[in-house]
């Protein structure tokens, strides 16, 4: 990529950012929370079991109210049955009882007495530590319990506020972890929020600071905390939270269901509260998936559900407001509120999304940019899923419209500008670079200039093993054609491993791999392609157009090593070559073939950077002409994992016979490449060698390079 289009890459990405990650859009920041609960839900349903939420609720719900003794009665009336809940309860083992339900007025005015078993049981349940009410602030002054309720608790001791504060958009998904109360004397006093004061008793912890301002319950830090408020983590399905209706606990309690009451209550968080059609219903994070109609089907003790009360064809967005503190209980409890990422963090998720979206625009054409931005957008919903269940909140929104806006942008961008570039790329080397590898250096912008550089690459030189003879009695035009189809057939599989074909001399074919496109497995691309090549040429007995008896034997050449490879020729007319000593070698590796009858021979760089991808032979080591250094060579047998026991005890005994030769122990190396030479054209060769050296033996500095005295 030129720095240029990086340039533009990165100013998409930053302005993308930019505008969706400031202020200005945070309301967008609920939307993407609120889909990420049906996300979440979706996939992966419900975290936990009803039965093993922390909180339970007991709810005045409709059912109440049509069954004695509540029907007809005010609820400022029910005080005696909710005292003989809330003994039941607290006797059956919970271990603190909230309200979400306020009584502000009292009959005691008129009845004396009536409150009198209420206010005993919470007293009594105060002094356990086991009762909180709740109070609302509206106004200046709060909607609070009667004052005789309040004596009765111990006051401000065990009262809490349970206001919740929506965002926005008017829909909660935070609580607050403290309130600003008003003392007597006028001085404002910091206390728990109900959710936070609850799970503390529970808990058997006093919230503390860290020094960075944050809240600890226990070992549990509060995401958020520093802010004072807690991102509801709420569970998915209607019934996370199991409910009770409070005329079946009454009457639970009255039969002496004690069993009942344990099993349900017994080391829980009980919160009474209203699950009613119409009253303290809200809109919260879970709408998209909240279809809680207000029944209690959790469980019963003693009254069958009124299911003539409930119309299961209405979906309902809203929840009940105890839920709200029924979810933030759990959140503390269970240690797994949502962990909102700062801004920063946010708009380098967006940043980094916008910009991978908006190199798939720079780099692919734009049906394949569009599938490929599709599936970035759904691995980031996938992703954003996947941390939501572990309680990390992603902007989903912020990223995937930033992406959005650099996609268009970096099209446009293209089509204008960066794209020019490329189509003078395709015009200039369509004359003498095939298709995919022209493709791949558009990729990389490599504009075709004059000159060249020096890197490694593979070249590979083949021809065919006595064309003259083979050709023979073909006239011109069969000799055309035959040519035609040997060289196309054999240069397309060198174009499919990733070679280019730098020229065609009569049958020789020069190809080079690893330029102009880097391919860090270029000489294992060389061999592959040789390799592939010999196989077909054995299998095509009578190709081409040659009679059926003739058989076409390549012998091919491979050299790897540092080459200037690039455009030479003048500024009218030129190609692409690669050229060097390593180049030269490759030539005359390729006609050292017909010196030892193989046909295919690497060098030995080529060997090392095959690695044990192939299974090789070494053949000898020579000294070609204009070389004074010598060179390995080796035949490629087979893909590793090929070899078979054939060519691996041949491969073993040629080893032992080579050693032999090399220290000069040309009786027993006659004797073992003989054993060979029958099955095999290079032990014959070395035969003859070995034995040419009883008769006249080498210098005492003979080294074991063979000498090559012709190219």
């Amino acid at each position: 990529m030129k720095a240029r289009d990086a340039a533009v890459l990165i100013a998409a990405a930053v302005v993308g950012t930019g505008i969706f990650s400031s202020p200005a859009l945070d309301r967008l920041d609920g939307v993407s929370l609120d889909s990420l609960f049906w996300l979440r839900n979706a996939a992966f349903g419900p975290r936990y079991r009803p039965d093993d939420s922390p909180v339970a609720v007991i709810a005045i719900d409709e059912e109440t109210y049509r069954r004695p003794p509540f029907q007809f009665v005010p609820r400022a009336m029910w005080t005696d049955q909710i005292a003989t809940v809330l003994d039941g309860v607290i006797g059956a083992g919970a271990k603190v009882v909230g309200f979400d339900v306020i009584f502000p007025t009292s009959v005691e005015k008129y009845i004396k007495g009536f409150d009198r078993k209420f206010l005993i049981s919470l007293r009594r349940g105060a002094q356990q530590g086991k009762v909180v009410l709740g109070k609302v602030q509206h106004e200046v002054k709060p909607v609070s319990p009667h004052p005789s309720q309040s004596f009765a608790v111990g006051n401000q001791k065990n009262i809490r506020n349970v206001n919740v504060f929506g965002d926005e958009d008017d829909i909660i998904r935070r609580v607050p972890l403290f309130n600003e109360a008003q003392n007597v004397d006028g001085s404002v006093r910091t206390e728990t929020s109900m959710a936070l004061e609850l799970a503390s008793r529970a808990l058997g912890v006093k919230p503390s600071r860290t020094k960075d301002g944050r809240i600890r319950l226990g070992g549990y830090v509060i995401p958020g905390s520093a802010a004072n408020s807690l991102t509801i983590n709420f569970d998915g399905g209607d019934d996370s939270i199991p409910t009770y209706s409070l005329a079946d606990i009454f009457q639970c309690v009255g039969e002496g269901r004690e069993a009942f009451l344990k099993k349900h209550f017994q080391g829980k968080v009980v919160m009474i509260g209203a699950v009613l059609d119409v009253e303290d219903r809200t809109l919260t994070s879970k709408r998209f998936i909240a279809r809680h109609q207000g029944t209690t089907s959790h469980a019963r003790c003693v009254l069958p559900q009124m299911t003539e009360l409930i119309r299961t064809d209405v979906a309902r967005e809203t929840m009940p407001g105890v839920y709200v503190h029924a979810a933030a209980i759990n959140n503390l409890i269970r240690g797994d509120a949502l962990r909102v990422e700062g801004r920063w963090v946010a708009a380098g998720v967006t940043f980094v999304f916008a910009a991978l979206v908006g190199l798939t625009a720079l780099v692919l054409p734009p049906l394949r940019a569009g599938i490929a931005s599709g599936v970035l957008a759904l691995a980031g919903l996938a992703g954003a899923t996947i941390l939501f269940q572990h309680d990390v909140v992603v902007s989903l929104v912020d990223p995937f419209a930033a992406g959005g806006l650099a996609f268009v942008g970096l099209l446009g961008y293209r089509a204008a500008v960066s794209d020019r570039d490329k189509r003078y790329i395709r015009r200039v080397f369509s004359y003498y670079l095939p298709g995919p590898v022209i493709e791949r250096m558009v990729s990389q912008d490599r504009l075709p200039t004059l000159g060249g550089e020096a890197k490694e690459v593979t070249i590979l030189f083949s021809d065919i093993a006595s064309f003259t003879t083979l050709s023979e009695g073909l006239d011109a035009g069969q000799v055309a054609r035959f040519l035609n189809d040997y060289l196309t057939a054999m240069s397309d599989v060198i174009e499919a491993k990733g070679g280019f074909i730098e020229k065609f001399v009569a049958d020789e074919i020069t190809g080079v791999f690893g330029a102009p496109v880097d391919d860090p497995d270029h000489a294992a691309s060389a061999v592959e392609a040789a390799l592939i090549n010999r196989e077909r040429l054995r299998n095509m007995r009578g190709a081409f157009g040659l009679p059926p008896d003739r058989t076409i034997t390549a012998r091919t050449g491979i050299n790897s090593g540092e080459m200037l490879v690039g455009n030479i020729g003048s500024h009218r007319r030129f190609n692409y070559a690669a050229m060097g000593d390593a180049a030269n070698l490759g030539s005359r590796i390729e006609g050292v073939n017909k010196v030892y009858d193989t046909d295919i021979l690497v060098g030995q760089r080529t060997r090392e950077l095959c690695g044990d991808r192939f299974e090789f032979r070494e053949i000898d080591r020579v000294r070609v002409v204009g070389r004074a250094t010598p060179v390995a060579l080796y035949t490629p047998i087979c893909r590793a994992g090929e070899l078979s026991d054939r060519d691996a005890d041949l491969r073993r005994e040629f080893e032992r016979a080579l050693t032999l030769y090399r220290g000069r122990d040309f009786n027993g190396a006659v004797a073992a490449f003989e054993k060979l030479a029958a099955d095999d054209p290079v032990s014959k060769v070395f035969a003859e060698k070995a034995r040419s050296f009883l008769i006249a033996p080498p210098p005492e500095d003979w080294d074991g390079v063979n000498d090559l005295v012709s190219k």
